[in-house]
């Protein structure tokens, strides 16, 4: 079995969701699961480790992508694709 390269137009869409969702139940069940005390800062922090890990899954994501993102836009505003490749800004 070959290994995803996690690139729109290969083995994603542009359907695909970048950034996966946060339901009520997993913050519940990871605060019932891994936390002692049961109070607003414990829920707190659980709730924003979830997120960290899912913010660190978009930006990877983003940053594999960034150049099939870029051709995706200039495709349909109709602009011509050109050589020069744009990586201002972007941190790795």
């Amino acid at each position: 079995m070959e290994e995803k390269e996690w690139k729109l137009g290969k083995d994603m869409s542009l359907e695909d969701n970048m950034c996966d969702p946060i339901t009520f139940d997993e913050v519940i069940l990871a605060v019932r699961c891994n936390c002692r005390d049961i109070n607003c800062e414990s829920v707190r922090k659980t709730a924003m480790e979830i997120f960290d890990m899912k913010k660190e899954d978009f930006l990877f994501l983003l940053y594999n992508n960034i150049g099939e993102i870029i051709k995706e836009v200039k495709k349909q505003k109709g602009i011509e694709e050109t050589e020069q490749k744009d990586t201002k800004g972007i941190e790795e």
